[in-house]
């Protein structure tokens, strides 16, 4: 059984068609979650429809007040999820048919190969608009990210796993449902847990039509283009606290997982820690030698800069 963990909030727009996509999987054992944060549109109501007509498929859970955190709302469905395996899910996408079965496919032979580690597969997205065109075949080489970076060392610096994207075996699910302090976004906060006890599997196919719209919470970002690059540099503040954000996770993390962390990894991410401190050259200097540095020229260099 597979659990898929929906988020949603004012989501009556897109939300059908996203439904219509995995009831349409060729993969047919799961069930979907799904939590509310007090939606004032239709969300609600179209649920019900679907629960009326698969009842033993869906189980909704509505907030008592508004939380306004994606995030802390996907924490609370790993909470919820007592399945072998379980799959975000964003409102507003449109899964392609194989999605589960191509994920699962790729989970079991990686769980086959390293037994009882939490384990996150994740795969390529087609990015779409509102009215699902295709804006990039795929988003891993639009955004030019490093699927093949698994390691702790790299992942504290820089997430290149898309939540909607991933599934999460049980071992994982189970590490990763206390909420934690300081957690960027879910979908990075598994990955750290992944590359740091288990193993991270990357399909290299899109899977699900990843759909930009103006209400996007996070949206793509099309790193090949030079005014995407040029507006980066130019917003110093909001540079200045991604890389803020990462030593805040990465405390969190350390803190969260010090008991089971390896001398190497308490290691690694107090070296992490000390990035932040001294001045611009010690600083500079902690990043290069500690192999801190992001994947991508322009992301070496506004690191370089704005430290």
């Amino acid at each position: 059984m597979i659990d898929i963990l929906l988020a949603v909030y004012n989501s009556e727009k897109y939300l059908t068609q996203q439904l219509d996509s995995i009831f349409s999987q060729t993969y047919t054992n799961w069930r979907i979650l799904i939590v509310d944060d007090c939606s004032s549109d239709k969300t609600c109501a179209i649920i019900e429809k679907y629960i009326q007509k698969y009842p033993e498929k869906i189980v909704l859970y509505k907030n008592s007040r508004n939380i306004g955190n994606p995030s802390l709302n996907f924490f609370k469905l790993l909470k919820m999820s007592t399945s072998e395996y379980a799959m975000f899910c964003d409102h507003d996408d449109v899964w392609l048919c194989d999605k589960i079965e191509l994920t699962l496919i790729a989970m079991k032979q990686k769980e086959s190969q390293n037994p009882d580690l939490p384990i996150l597969v994740h795969t390529d997205l087609k990015v779409v608009d509102c009215n699902l065109n295709v804006l990039a075949e795929s988003m891993v080489l639009a955004q030019k990210l490093n699927p093949n970076a698994k390691t702790l060392r790299e992942l504290v610096v820089q997430n290149n796993v898309t939540g909607c994207a991933a599934m999460l075996n049980r071992k994982l699910v189970l590490m990763a449902s206390l909420v934690p302090k300081g957690a960027v976004m879910h979908d990075w906060w598994v990955a750290l847990i992944a590359a740091a006890f288990g193993a991270i599997e990357f399909v290299d196919r899109p899977t699900i039509l990843y759909r930009q719209h103006g209400a996007n919470q996070v949206g793509f970002k099309n790193a090949s283009k030079i005014s995407y690059v040029f507006n980066r540099f130019l917003n110093r503040h909001e540079i200045k606290s991604s890389v803020l954000k990462t030593y805040i996770q990465c405390r969190s993390f350390l803190n969260r997982y010090r008991k089971i962390l390896s001398p190497d990894q308490k290691k690694l991410l107090e070296s992490y820690l000390q990035v932040s401190h001294g001045n611009k050259l010690q600083r500079v200097l902690r990043l290069v030698c500690g192999g801190f540095l992001k994947h991508g020229f322009f992301r070496k260099l506004g690191q370089v800069i704005y430290i």
